[in-house]
């Protein structure tokens, strides 16, 4: 799947950090490899960006940025949260429909 720029990979807190202050929505993907849930959803969360370029969507795989999953105190994944200058204005846990995706973003931006 081609990635965008509106498509982050985390690979620091510093990064992430950084990016969660956008002016932009921000969608926060906290995911795992492992997770068979998080395999539907990614490619969902990806395809809404790539179409939606007005927000950014942040991966985040919780088993190599252990303190960030902390800090967000994530207990089951997939969690989504979504940010809006560097407050979180919205969050779900687990599988969503499309259409309730984008009405979140829709009700976010």
């Amino acid at each position: 799947m081609p990635e965008s720029n509106n498509i982050i990979e985390i690979i620091s807190k510093d990064q992430f950090d950084e990016a969660i202050q956008s002016e932009k929505l921000t969608i926060v993907d906290f995911w795992a490899v492992w997770c068979g849930p998080c395999r539907v959803l990614k490619p969902l969360l990806h395809k809404i960006a790539g179409e939606n370029l007005e927000i950014q969507l942040l991966t985040v795989d919780v088993d190599q940025n252990q303190e960030l999953a902390s800090q967000y105190d994530i207990n089951s994944i997939p969690a989504v949260f979504m940010f809006k200058n560097g407050e979180i204005v919205d969050s779900f846990v687990g599988v969503m429909p499309e259409n309730e995706i984008l009405e979140k973003i829709e009700a976010n931006k």
